[in-house]
């Protein structure tokens, strides 16, 4: 496999090595097609437990014996925790850190272990065990113009009004209802009036057994995407996903003025993350989610996760029932009654973007959104909802990626939302005039407002729909609706009423028991 300049920070600050995936330069020993993907090329996930016998680890380590690879095996580390007191996905995972060494076969790449392994296994077995993808953000990309459609705009209304006025936390309002909280799993949130100077909107202290929730930081205010959002190769410029998360906060604050953020920091301003860690990230916010349900000081539950990123699997006839530790730890997420909103990807293509082509496979009827087989929601389950982004026509986007399991469709095509006000790049306007007046600085943000097109922006659209359909279920319940004293049955029934209640996803869901 030729050298590659892509990489990726891991949960540990440590900087990964990345390789895009050629099907001009590999042949797979499985069979079928190759398509093209990214990946971590020094690591594999082996979904299973490392306690015990198991035979597709076995393979893995036998096979890096083999070739003379040195690994290092990772497991995944709250889930084990939770065993007992919380029912949790059998997903486990573990992480396979390759190395090469002096008289190693080749250079450690995972692809071609892989592919190696993938020859002595059952065919049962090979879908146990998979590349650590790169999670890439989703946002438009002009193919005649600046590397993305981010450009700085003028909000003429008034800021967002809560209608509800502030409680002695941010998680509740003064009559003692419980706010809907959305966690923005993302770059972060930066410096805005919005939320600096408008009440306690952004949770941004949030932490897990000391540890911020989410996998990236950065310490350089230079280079923070969400601070000064400089390019690391390049620091005359932004960052391509510089104001991302901000970005997204802004549309959801918009649509649901009265929900409090959650920043969970997943990719910093290149937009990339592993599988594997975003899969801590989950597991870390599952922690926070279910300290709060228990009532634990400092946590608080999680009405509403929206991602706005995804990869693309490398075999296409997994397609159908790719799976995986990212996946088992969205599944443990739903099944203690969180919505996970996902953007359905940029490619104007119908192939599956993981993890949104996870949702129910759906039929368009008659004006309703209805799965094609019921068995693919469950009453213990909140729904898996992928959205994808329409015109300010209505028309469905060029460049939106569509097929049966996307669920929803929102306005993604040149919104206005939240930018840092600290962000101002080396760019200069093209034409400064006499001196008086001056054409548009292409990357200046220090009026707190932009424009950016993709279905990163139609996602958060539909979470703030959702946390307002959940607010408004609480504010009408004679009990106000404290939400960390609802128990996980109520909170999955009262996030199922949430989605009746916007109406994308049609389904009679059967009453839960108990």
């Amino acid at each position: 496999m030729p050298e590659s300049e892509l990489r990726v920070r891991d949960h540990f600050g440590t900087w990964r090595p990345a390789r895009d995936l050629d099907p001009a330069e590999v042949t797979s020993r499985r069979g079928g097609r190759v398509m093209p993907t990214q990946y971590v090329s020094d690591r594999l996930i082996v979904r299973g437990r490392s306690d015990g016998e198991d035979a597709v680890m076995a393979a893995v380590r036998d096979r890096a014996q083999a070739r003379g690879l040195a690994i290092e095996e990772v497991a995944l580390q709250l889930a084990a925790s939770r065993e007992g007191e919380n029912p949790l996905d059998s997903r486990h995972g573990v992480v396979f850190q390759v190395a090469a060494g002096e008289d190693s076969v080749g250079d450690g790449d995972a692809w071609d272990l892989m592919d190696e392994v993938a020859e002595v296994l059952a065919e049962d077995d090979r879908s146990r065990v998979s590349l650590d993808h790169l999670v890439v953000g989703h946002q438009k990309w002009e193919p005649h113009g600046p590397p993305s459609s981010r450009s700085p705009a003028s909000f003429l209304g008034p800021a967002p009004l809560r209608a509800h006025a502030e409680g002695t936390t941010p998680f509740v309002t003064a009559a003692g209802v419980a706010r809907p909280v959305v966690a923005v799993l993302d770059s972060g949130i930066g410096a805005h009036p919005w939320f600096e100077e408008a009440g306690n909107i952004v949770i941004r202290d949030a932490m897990v057994d000391g540890e911020p929730l989410g996998t990236s930081a950065e310490d350089e205010p230079l280079y923070d995407c969400e601070v000064r959002g400089r390019r690391r190769d390049r620091a005359d410029e932004l960052d391509t996903y510089a104001g991302h998360g901000t970005f997204i906060a802004g549309v959801v604050h918009q649509v649901c003025p009265d929900a409090a953020i959650l920043p969970v920091r997943v990719f910093g301003g290149d937009g990339r993350v592993s599988e594997w860690d975003l899969a801590r990230t989950l597991e870390k916010l599952l922690e926070y989610h279910l300290r709060g349900i228990a009532g634990q000081k400092g946590f608080h539950p999680v009405d509403v996760v929206v991602l706005s990123a995804g990869f693309y699997a490398e075999h296409p006839e997994d397609d159908d029932d790719y799976d995986g530790v990212l996946r088992g730890r969205l599944r443990d997420l739903r099944r203690v009654g969180v919505l996970v909103v996902l953007s359905a990807g940029n490619d104007g293509s119908a192939r599956p973007t993981y993890p949104a082509a996870w949702a129910p496979k759906v039929h368009r009827t008659e004006g309703r959104v209805v799965p094609r087989d019921p068995a693919d929601v469950r009453p213990d389950y909140t729904p898996l909802l992928a959205v994808t982004a329409m015109n300010p026509d209505g028309s469905l986007a060029d460049f939106s990626n569509d097929g049966p399991w996307v669920t929803a469709v929102r306005n993604g095509v040149r919104v206005v939302s939240s930018m840092p006000t600290t962000f101002d790049g080396a760019q200069e306007p093209w034409r400064s005039g006499d001196g008086l007046r001056q054409s548009l600085d292409p990357d200046n943000f220090v009026g707190g407002f932009g424009t950016w097109s993709g279905t990163s922006f139609a996602a958060p659209t539909l979470a703030g729909e959702l946390a307002r359909a959940v607010l408004a279920a609480r504010v009408a319940t004679t009990e106000g609706g404290n939400g960390p004293s609802d128990g996980i049955s109520a909170r999955v029934a009262a996030a199922w009423n949430a989605v009746a209640a916007v109406g994308d996803l049609y389904v009679e869901v059967p009453a839960m028991a108990g």
